[in-house]
């Protein structure tokens, strides 16, 4: 994850991507999965690359409108990234008018075990996660320069149905936010994604948790999650506040701030012992493309909606 971040924080590789190329972005685990109109044209760009097609088809594809492959790198510094960009436009200009041009074709329909929909009526609530240190006698985004000091982001979405069941908690007077709310939150959003993929919480490895909305929709709660060998976990506490009019989310505040330890087989590179981490939890109006992004636990979604 760390040398994506050198690469795309290169000001010549900026440069290239706005001035000379098309960006793109795609999820290859769902995309080499698809067998729909989607998921042939990747196989079509991704079979002319170098990996090995029983596995991840992971990396950055320069490609034509046709789906002829230009150009393939994966997370190799910018010097490379630059080196092959420049390649692939050499081609491009080697090319054909013909061989340019593309028609679009119709999408035809998706393959739904593998292209999250998003619920007619639902909302989206921003998720970011930073690794935080105390400095200056308080807690701080980590100095620059350090690995995993980026703000990591996803999404948790919540069905219309969901949010109208949150509204009638608070105006009965509040209580316990429900399991299948809790459950979400604490195993797909209370982790540590700020220098790669991590795994999901399982059920059992959360030791302790209480969150509840009084009839203000003031939300307060604590939690304590750890792994069997103790190698993994995170506690700590969360505050914040909802607000719902006519089976609308109007507000969706949480705060997160904990001590997290450990790391995962993609999330290398802790720092040692328990340290500061939090998240912020932000209601969306998902007008921008970029908070229409699914959920990075919604890839089995059944476990999703209902996490046991």
């Amino acid at each position: 994850m760390t040398d994506r971040l050198l690469v795309f924080a290169n000001e010549e590789v900026q440069k290239l991507l706005n001035e000379e190329f098309v960006a793109v972005a795609g999820d290859d685990w769902y995309n080499r999965r698809r067998k729909d109109a989607t998921g042939k044209f990747f196989w079509k760009v991704a079979s002319q690359g170098p990996r090995d097609p029983k596995g991840t088809q992971q990396g950055h594809y320069v490609l034509t409108a046709q789906g002829k492959l230009l150009g393939y790198n994966n997370n190799r510094g910018p010097e490379k990234r630059i080196e092959m960009m420049k390649e692939a436009l050499k081609k491009w200009g080697e090319l054909s008018e013909a061989e340019k041009k593309g028609e679009v074709q119709e999408k035809g329909e998706s393959d739904r075990d593998f292209s999250p929909e998003f619920p007619e009526g639902a909302q989206i609530v921003k998720v970011f996660t930073r690794s935080l240190e105390e400095r200056e006698g308080r807690l701080q985004k980590l100095e620059k320069g350090k690995v995993g000091n980026q703000a990591a982001v996803d999404h948790l979405w919540l069905k219309k149905s969901e949010v109208e069941k949150l509204g009638k908690l608070i105006a009965d007077g509040g209580g316990e936010i429900p399991e299948w709310l809790g459950l979400r939150i604490a195993k797909f959003y209370l982790r540590d994604n700020t220098r790669g993929e991590p795994r999901d919480w399982k059920k059992e490895e959360i030791k302790e948790w209480a969150l509840a909305v009084d009839g203000k929709g003031k939300v307060k709660g604590g939690f304590l999650i750890d792994s069997a060998d103790g190698g993994l976990g995170y506690e700590g506490e969360i505050s914040g506040e909802l607000a719902i009019q006519a089976g609308v989310l109007t507000k969706f505040d949480l705060l997160v701030l904990g001590k997290h330890w450990g790391e995962g087989r993609y999330t290398q590179g802790s720092r040692p012992g328990k340290t500061p981490q939090g998240q912020v939890f932000r209601l969306v109006d998902g007008k921008l493309a970029r908070d229409r992004i699914p959920p990075q636990g919604i890839r089995w979604a059944p476990g999703y909606w209902k996490p046991e």
